[in-house]
């Protein structure tokens, strides 16, 4: 046999011994030294790679839970304000509105006639309002109107064949002017055209929201016999297209117009 391939044999040969010379030398195996945790982990690549994802992803999910706990949080105490359909949505804290009051002061004499002139981006209506009929209601809303609440805010919510809604400085449905409003029923039906304030589902007061009928919603007259009554103080004596118009807006999410629909001014002419 050639010296070379000798030489390869007993390499083979003794390479096996060497390994367990060199792995157990003189000790029984119960006496090798094995490593605890976590050494044991640090000690084999494949476990420690596998180890530190598990605790990247964890820390990353703890992060999201304490972000969505501090919103749920911060949410807690919002005021809620309502749709004409009943829904409500939550919305900002009060002293998150940059309009706000403590009180409507008194600015009508009930004797007398007012129009409100709405000037929107789509064009003018113009509404007869029944400060005979439902003078808080229509104090407050001249008020607001003397103040310049409704100026520059959106349309936030328009459903076809149903309302159109204004009236939230935030523009998300969800604002209100910093008081409240009693009901004043009356049995004037929610015809087309007319006007009335929203307010949370079953609730007996209401804010600075409104919308305008654009069909007979019987559903939401003072004979009906849920809580969800809503009571018109006015009615539109012009521009019923333009009302007609902003119905049939294209809409996104939550109903709101898209394109977006401003109010540039409400102003009040009194007779």
């Amino acid at each position: 046999m050639a010296k070379k391939r000798k030489r390869e044999l007993q390499h083979l040969r003794q390479e096996p011994s060497r390994r367990r010379s060199y792995q157990l030398g003189n000790t029984n195996p119960s006496d090798i030294y094995k490593p605890g945790f976590p050494m044991n982990i640090l000690s084999n690549v494949k476990l420690f790679a596998a180890f530190g994802v598990l605790v990247i992803a964890s820390m990353i999910v703890a992060a999201i839970l304490t972000n969505r706990g501090s919103s749920n949080d911060a949410n807690a105490d919002d005021i809620r304000t309502a749709t004409p359909d009943g829904s409500a949505t939550a919305s900002p804290s009060a002293s998150s509105t940059a309009k706000s009051f403590t009180a409507a002061d008194s600015v009508i004499d009930t004797t007398k006639q007012y129009t409100a002139t709405v000037k929107t981006s789509k064009g003018d209506i113009v509404i007869k309002l029944y400060a005979d009929k439902a003078p808080n209601t229509v104090n407050s809303f001249v008020f607001l109107a003397q103040k310049g609440f409704f100026d520059g805010i959106l349309f936030h919510r328009v459903v076809k064949d149903f309302v159109i809604q204004g009236g939230d400085p935030t523009g998300t449905g969800s604002g209100g002017p910093g008081y409240t409003t009693k009901d004043e029923p009356n049995e004037i039906a929610n015809t087309r055209g007319t006007i009335s304030m929203a307010k949370v589902s079953g609730a007996s007061e209401f804010g600075s929201q409104f919308f305008i009928n654009l069909k007979n919603n019987t559903a939401l007259d003072y004979n009906n016999p849920s809580a969800n009554k809503f009571y018109p103080f006015g009615e539109v004596v012009s521009g019923m297209d333009v009302v007609d118009a902003i119905g049939a807006s294209p809409v996104g999410a939550g109903d709101k117009p898209n394109p977006p629909i401003t109010i540039s001014t409400i102003t009040v002419e009194e007779k």
